[in-house]
């Protein structure tokens, strides 16, 4: 699957605002996947912006659950 370069950059915007709001939280790459129950190499794809096939509902919910944060924060690109 080819993925154009604006949506790469929208994956990446996606993995840095994860980090960020995990970082903001203290909390470990490991420790949200224990929470989330979404392998570490997978959140550490997202989170540098090369997973591709990342699902709202089974990626996304769960991470905004695990940071106790809303799933609009994640596309808050400000």
């Amino acid at each position: 699957m080819e993925i154009n370069e604006s949506l790469k950059t929208y994956f990446k915007k996606i993995g840095k605002n994860i980090r960020k709001l995990r970082e903001s939280e203290n909390i470990t790459i490991s420790e949200l996947s224990e929470k989330t129950r979404i392998r570490k190499i997978y959140l550490q794809k997202i989170e540098n912006g090369v997973a591709y096939r990342v699902s709202i509902e089974h990626h996304l919910l769960k991470i905004a659950d695990a940071l106790k944060i809303r799933i609009s924060d994640i596309f808050d690109f400000e």
